[in-house]
């Protein structure tokens, strides 16, 4: 069964309550109501296919899934802040690719707190289709892609250049 790509806001948010313990605090910290967490959290665990959080105590615990999302969710995490980072230093923008459907709709608030919290780095977003993105990435166009798998064509690839400064 193909999986879609997982959304760095869903994992930002996992990760944020998992470390406030609570939807409340987190809800809190990152500006959001609590039932947008609630829904954000029931979307990736079915995108996952299991319980990443055991809400039936007073304090919110990562599940054994849980807990393994929790390091690679922090991994990814700090690998977009370190490509952030790296493309400020540089004296070019930082040239992203979206896809079409993620570029109006879940990307625009993604976008807009990677904007805030790196004011100094200049970001072009290019939208196109998957395919388009990938040969713009692959001739040094873009320095960014996220690409949607389509059927059939294996798992996913991670893929990036450096240095980017």
């Amino acid at each position: 069964m193909e999986r879609p790509l997982l959304d760095p806001q869903l994992l930002q948010s996992f990760v944020v309550i998992v470390e406030t313990g609570s939807f409340t605090r987190a809800a809190e910290r990152i500006h959001l109501t609590q039932s947008t967490l609630s829904q954000q959290m029931r979307r990736l665990e079915q995108q996952l296919g299991c319980t990443l959080l055991d809400r039936s105590g007073r304090q919110v615990v990562t599940t054994a899934q849980g807990e393994t999302l929790l390091g690679l969710a922090r991994r990814i995490l700090g690998l977009l802040a370190r490509a952030g980072e790296r493309v400020s230093e540089a004296s070019h923008p930082l040239r992203l690719g979206v896809p079409e459907d993620f570029a109006a709709g879940a990307m625009t608030p993604v976008l807009a707190a990677f904007a805030r919290a790196h004011p100094q780095v200049r970001l072009e977003v290019q939208s196109d289709l998957s395919h388009a993105l990938w040969q713009a990435f692959e001739g040094g166009e873009l320095d960014l892609a996220l690409i949607k798998q389509g059927r059939g064509q294996g798992e996913p690839i991670a893929r990036w250049r450096e240095p980017l400064a």
